[in-house]
């Protein structure tokens, strides 16, 4: 069965190296590996032109002058794909040698004990300053979870048959982009599963940007477009989303409203926590 993997890079050519190289070295064939550049000006676009006429992956070359965002490159992969399964892959992060292949046969021994589930996960090592941490530990990822926070990360791996047909990424969002394509995946087909075996490492100590650097104003807004989504939210639910926008946003501007539902809703220590960290400032 063969499996797309998509990534999508901009400027940051020796990360995407590594990140290519983990993919190119998995234990399981066939892989169709099809890597989305948005523009890059660091020869990445020349190295990933190479690799292409040598047949070792699909480029998608950005060459407009213009960002077109990771969500229209991980679209348009999506669109290319030809895997029965596709999963992703950041280009600063890399996969461990037997990642594809636990999927697989996770996927054949759920589907012969009749389990229902949209996608697979796994748990991620998170490699910090202060040194790897594993993450996303829960085992299933319910419908009903997600909705409250993300607990599966920033992969999952699935059919593509139903990642095209709960239209792949939000190019609108700025940010939480995977957690709201994990929602829409988990209400259309079912529960997200973690095969546990901690095979996707995440890089955190480098000077490339990630999310929690993004402008206050587009994680506020990516917060308001997936809390309307959502929409009707209990009151617990809004809690626990306006905690995860406080808790790892820091730049998040303090509204008081907001920090009376976390309040309210029983998240007392990250109310101390914004308090705290507003008057160090």
């Amino acid at each position: 069965m063969l499996v797309t993997v998509y990534i999508t890079t901009f400027n940051r050519l020796e990360l995407l190296k590594r990140a290519i190289d983990s993919v190119l070295s998995q234990t399981y064939s066939p892989i169709e590996l099809i890597v989305a550049d948005d523009g890059s000006t660091d020869g990445s676009q020349q190295y990933l032109k190479g690799l292409h006429d040598q047949g070792i992956l699909i480029a998608i070359l950005n060459i407009s002058g213009r960002s077109k965002g990771a969500c229209y490159g991980r679209n348009k992969a999506i669109s290319l794909a030809r895997g029965e399964f596709i999963s992703g892959l950041d280009d600063d992060d890399y996969f461990e040698p037997w990642r594809i292949e636990t999927f697989i046969k996770k996927w054949q021994e759920y589907t012969v004990n009749k389990k229902v589930f949209s996608a697979l996960f796994d748990s991620v090592v998170e490699h910090r300053k202060s040194g790897p941490v594993a993450c996303y530990d829960i085992k299933v990822a319910t419908y009903q979870k997600l909705r409250k926070g993300n607990v599966v990360g920033n992969q999952v791996f699935t059919k593509t048959s139903y990642l095209k047909a709960v239209g792949g990424f939000d190019e609108q969002m700025p940010a939480l982009q995977d957690w709201d394509t994990w929602l829409r995946l988990s209400n259309q087909y079912g529960d997200i599963l973690n095969v546990n075996s901690r095979s996707y490492i995440q890089i955190q100590n480098h000077e490339g940007e990630r999310i929690t650097g993004k402008p206050a104003e587009k994680i506020r807004f990516a917060f308001n477009r997936l809390m309307n989504k959502l929409q009707p939210l209990t009151r617990s639910e809004e809690s626990h989303l306006l905690s995860t926008m406080y808790g790892g946003y820091p730049q998040t501007d303090i509204r008081i409203s907001e920090l009376l539902k976390i309040f309210m809703g029983g998240h007392f220590r990250k109310v101390a926590q914004v308090v705290k960290r507003t008057l160090l400032k």
